[in-house]
């Protein structure tokens, strides 16, 4: 009986490598005319041949933003990819938590504007410096940020920062990101973490996404000994709280 189950096993683990190395041989190939589409698209809306007329630059504009989206899915397929087997190392930086946040919320910004929408950050006086992978950190906050701008349709978005001392353990850092979205019933609060899952599959085509970007926020909190919660009612928005340790020590990638 044993000898069967680690037969299963091994079968498993065969399959999940032969899984990870056929997507990123085929990462590699879809990327390639992904960036080349970028490229030219860019070009294109420099006006390196020439003006466009507004109605031509209206349609590479969604060209490019098409190639994008295909291009952030691929990555989060990727990521997911490697969660699964084990093959995603973590990697410890220094950094300051709030000027991080001050990054993504100007790198986000076209994508507020677009939206409508107000974000306000909340920031401590003291800075709050952090021993942990600074990139897991950033796309966490990067997917629930963008997660709020989509299921808000007006109002604003408010992350908070601040640590917590709980029950005698290391100092935790504490991010919040709150919205006046749609907000989402207790019943389906953990399906939202589920790989493409989405509480209504009429939301996804209405504002796209593959319902990953969850998933991936929840596995890399884990990575870093942390977690991903929410807190909702529905049409009263929604709070996704993260809780992350201050220090962690780096972890290599599973051979």
């Amino acid at each position: 009986m044993m000898a069967t189950e680690d037969t299963a096993s091994n079968k498993r683990e065969t399959e999940s490598v032969d899984n990870s190395a056929l997507l990123a041989n085929v990462s590699h190939e879809v990327r390639t005319p992904l960036n080349a589409i970028l490229g030219y698209t860019s070009m294109l809306l420099d006006d390196v041949w020439g003006e466009l007329n507004e109605k031509q630059r209206k349609s590479v504009r969604r060209i490019s933003s098409n190639a994008q989206h295909l291009l952030g899915l691929l990555s989060d397929i990727l990521d997911l990819t490697k969660l699964d087997a084990g093959k995603m190392p973590v990697h410890v930086d220094t950094f300051e938590l709030s000027d991080l946040v001050r990054e993504i919320l100007e790198e986000l910004e076209p994508l507020i504007e677009k939206a409508q929408l107000k974000a306000v950050g909340d920031f401590p006086q003291a800075p709050l410096w952090m021993e942990s992978d600074r990139q897991k950190v950033k796309q966490i906050v990067v997917n629930l940020l963008t997660n709020a701008l989509k299921f808000t349709p007006d109002g604003e978005i408010r992350i908070r920062i601040s640590t917590r001392d709980e029950s005698g353990l290391s100092e935790m850092a504490v991010i919040e990101v709150c919205d006046t979205g749609m907000g989402i019933a207790p019943r389906d609060q953990e399906k939202i973490f589920e790989s493409f899952r989405q509480v209504d599959s009429s939301v996804r085509r209405a504002r796209g996404g593959a319902g990953l970007g969850l998933a991936i926020c929840r596995q890399f909190a884990t990575m870093l000994n942390g977690s991903v919660s929410v807190l909702s009612e529905v049409g009263e928005g929604a709070t996704f709280i993260v809780k992350l340790p201050m220090r962690i020590k780096a972890r290599k990638e599973t051979p």
